[in-house]
C-alpha cells in the first residue's frame, strides 16, 4: 500500500526551485547518495519548469514523494505526493505551534481596541509585522503605549502594510541579542548555529533597562550578526519536536529559537515554513564566508539529508490522487 514500509520500489523527486548551479549541484548529490544507499528508491532532480517534468512520467506508475524545499513551484506534472514550503506568516506559524503545545512567547494581534496590561505582559513588549522578514520593523515598546496604527498610514515599504502588526512578550537573551537557527528536514537537524548581533546601541544588562540602553536593537538576525556553529542538544531537540508535531506537512524549516538568559527557558520565535536551503543559497554562502564557518561540516549536511530521505521516502511516498497528510 502506498506510503507503507513494505513498498519495494518508490520514487523521489527533488524539485530545483531556482536555476542556480549550486542548488542543482546540492540536489543532484543528495539524489545520488539516496540511490546509492537505497537502490529501491529512484531519486531524480528536476527543474520547476513544466517541460522538464515530462521526463518524470515513469514515476507516475509507482508511489513517489516529490519535494520542493522552497515554496515557489506548484505541483504541475510532478508525480506522487507533493510536499512544499508554505508562506504561513507569523500568525499561521504561531497558531500551529500553540495548538501543538510548543513554547511560543505570548502574542496578540494589535487591533484598534488593543490595550496591554504591563502587569500581565511585563514593562516592555516586542512589536513586529506578522509578514516581516530579516528583523525589519521589529521594535521594543513600552507595554502601555502599544496602539493600533492603520496600515495605510505606515510608510511605503513597511511590512505592516502586508499584514497585521503583532505584540509579543519580550524574551531577554543577554546583553546582546542572541538566537539559534536550526534547519530541519522532515524533523531531523541539518544545521544548528548561534547568531549574535553586537554594537547596535549599548549592552542591555537587564531585561527591563531599555531606558539606559539608548535605542538598542533586539534583533539578532541582522547583516552585522556573528555566526558560530553550536550544536546545542536542547535547542535541536525542541526544533525537531516542533517540526514533527506542528509542521509535518512542510519538508524543511528554518527555526529561530531563543533562550532566556535568566531562566534558561527556550522559546520559538519563527519557523520560516516557506523553506530555505542553508548550504548553497546566496544568503547562506554569504553568511558562511563572512563568519568563516561551513554549515555542511557540522553534521555532513548533504549526506545527512540523503540518509533522512532514505528513511522517510518509503513511508511518505504516495500516489497523486491520494489526499493523505504525511506524518513526520
Amino acid at each position: 500500500m502506498a506510503g507503507s514500509g513494505d513498498v519495494n520500489r518508490c520514487g523521489l523527486v527533488l524539485v530545483a526551485w531556482e536555476d542556480r548551479a549550486g542548488t542543482w549541484a546540492d540536489l543532484r548529490r543528495v539524489a545520488r547518495e539516496v540511490t546509492a544507499l537505497a537502490p529501491q528508491i529512484d531519486a531524480r532532480v528536476v527543474g520547476h519548469h513544466r517541460g522538464e517534468q515530462l521526463r518524470l512520467l515513469p514515476l507516475w506508475l509507482r508511489p513517489t514523494l516529490a519535494l520542493s524545499l522552497i515554496d515557489k513551484p506548484s505541483a504541475k506534472l510532478l508525480p506522487g505526493r507533493f510536499m512544499v514550503g508554505r508562506r504561513l506568516g507569523k500568525i499561521g506559524e504561531y497558531r500551529r505551534l500553540d495548538a501543538a503545545g510548543m513554547p511560543v512567547p505570548r502574542w496578540t494581534v494589535i487591533e484598534p481596541d488593543t490595550r496591554l496590561d504591563p502587569g500581565e505582559w511585563g514593562p516592555y513588549v516586542v512589536e513586529k509585522p506578522s509578514m516581516g522578514r530579516l528583523g525589519a520593523f521589529v521594535r521594543i515598546r513600552r507595554t502601555g503605549r502599544v496602539r493600533y496604527v492603520p496600515p495605510a498610514t505606515l510608510p511605503a515599504g513597511h511590512y505592516g502594510r502586508l499584514g497585521p502588526m503583532l505584540a509579543q512578550t519580550f524574551v531577554y537573551t543577554g546583553e546582546w541579542p542572541t538566537s539559534y537557527r536550526v534547519v530541519t528536514l522532515l524533523g531531523e537537524t541539518l544545521v544548528c548555529y548561534r547568531q549574535v548581533t553586537q554594537g547596535r546601541g549599548t549592552a542591555l544588562v537587564d531585561r527591563a533597562q531599555f531606558r539606559d540602553s539608548g535605542g538598542m536593537s533586539i534583533v539578532s538576525n541582522t547583516t552585522a550578526m556573528q555566526v558560530e556553529l553550536a550544536a546545542d542538544p536542547d535547542v535541536m531537540a525542541l526544533a525537531e519536536r516542533a517540526h514533527r508535531t506542528a509542521f509535518a506537512d512542510i519538508p524543511i524549516l528554518n527555526l529561530d529559537i531563543v533562550r532566556d538568559a535568566q531562566t534558561g527557558a527556550l522559546w520559538i520565535l519563527e519557523v520560516h515554513a516557506h523553506g530555505g536551503w542553508p548550504f548553497s543559497s546566496a544568503m547562506g554562502l554569504a553568511t558562511q564566508q563572512q563568519n568563516g564557518v561551513n554549515f555542511e561540516s557540522q553534521f555532513d549536511g548533504l549526506s545527512k539529508a540523503a540518509r533522512v530521505l532514505v528513511t522517510q521516502v518509503p513511508r511518505l511516498a504516495g500516489w497523486r490522487w491520494e489526499a493523505a497528510t504525511p506524518r513526520v
